[in-house]
């Protein structure tokens, strides 16, 4: 990396607050989980390890990030309310209509999660209703093979969403042991538990951006997004098996999500909504071949895919993560409240939030964090 972006990396500075074995004088059950800080000052992000049962990993996301928990739903369903012009009866009634659809182990976390942070359990629904009722325009590519400066696997999640609405004030790192199946990091907010954003140890990774394609067809008896990338990111070990667990999903609205795998080093981009389902990969993309590469932005037609199709050729045979920080991410402009860089071969990522006066992420610090590490280490 060169100096300006050294600068900007904020390297991982891990505070150990709390690893919590048996759980305070104030609760009844086992906090299997524990909480560190990564980064300093306003680029820090909470590190959050849990492991167990569906329901006591939620009980210890709720009890080790309690004040932030509550601070994240007071913001987001304060602000999404009063942007959309509904009330929490709108949030009440679209989670009537998704919840059936959720697949039972989130229902048991969410509820574990309400206990933990002594939140009622109709605030944490409302919170995981609202990504399937706002649309997200945001960017995402894939690059491995010859198109890296190293050959290592590089993809990108911008997330392009309100800033003013301060979701980016309790930003958090979730990594999951599950009790069967790899561990996996979900990239995200402290309280919530979908997925936009994340990696498991299989190398394999996921972004997604929002669309409006089958529009006339969205409806909300389906299963949210957030629980759909987070099916994927659990249980798929390949390319193929997530590509299969969208395309059976009960599908809610229109997406476009990109799955990358480090190991075989491929990637395919998909365009799912209620009825379409189209796979593309670096042969066919949409936007014209450029080697071992697949990206899209803002949406399935828009301007922004020429936009940063020349920003990749540019890095064509050099790509770095730092290069891509600042010829695609800040050089671009995407990426405002948060811009993820996976290094899949190596198991790590870089994270930045936008900051509290709602500057994007893109111009702040990143924080670097080695998920390949972390699932070594006994967490138990």
């Amino acid at each position: 990396m060169s100096a300006a972006v050294n600068r900007r990396v904020v390297r991982v500075a891990a505070t150990v607050l709390m690893v919590i074995g048996l759980a305070g004088p104030t609760t009844a059950r086992p906090v299997t989980g524990t909480v560190s800080t990564l980064g300093e000052g306003k680029d820090a992000v909470k590190l959050l390890h849990v492991w167990g049962t569906p329901r006591e990993m939620g009980y210890a996301h709720g009890v080790l990030l309690k004040d932030d928990v509550a601070d994240f739903y007071d913001k987001i369903i304060g602000a999404m309310t009063a942007g959309m012009g509904v009330g929490v009866e709108a949030l009440d009634e679209a989670w009537t209509q998704m919840e059936p659809y959720v697949p039972e182990r989130y229902l048991e976390e969410m509820a574990g999660l309400a206990e933990g942070a002594g939140v009622g359990l109709q605030t944490v629904k409302r919170a995981h209703a609202i990504p399937d009722l706002s649309e997200m325009d945001c960017t995402f590519f894939a690059a491995w093979g010859d198109f890296t400066q190293d050959g290592h696997f590089i993809q990108l999640r911008a997330l392009d969403y309100a800033t003013e609405a301060h979701i980016q004030d309790n930003p958090a790192i979730v990594v999951y042991h599950p009790r069967r199946g790899p561990a996996y990091v979900n990239v995200g907010w402290c309280g919530f538990i979908g997925m936009v954003t994340g990696m498991n140890a299989q190398r394999l990774c996921m972004s997604e951006i929002g669309d409006d394609f089958d529009r006339d067809q969205h409806t909300l008896r389906g299963e949210p997004m957030p629980f759909v990338m987070r099916d994927v990111v659990s249980r798929a070990k390949t390319v193929e098996e997530g590509v299969e667990i969208v395309r059976r999903a009960r599908r809610t609205s229109s997406y476009l999500y990109l799955i990358g795998d480090a190991k075989a080093r491929e990637a395919n981009a998909l365009k799912a909504g209620p009825v379409t389902f189209e796979v593309y990969d670096q042969t066919n993309t949409p936007y014209g071949r450029l080697g071992d590469t697949i990206w899209m932005s803002m949406g399935a037609d828009s301007t922004w895919n020429a936009k940063i199709r020349a920003a990749l050729r540019g890095l064509r045979g050099s790509l770095t993560v730092a290069s891509a920080m600042r010829e695609v991410t800040a050089g671009c402009e995407t990426g405002d409240l948060h811009t993820v860089y996976f290094d899949a071969t190596d198991l790590k990522l870089w994270v930045a939030n936008a900051d509290a006066d709602a500057s994007p992420a893109y111009d702040q610090g990143f924080v670097e964090f080695d998920f390949g590490a972390a699932t070594k280490r006994p967490q138990r």
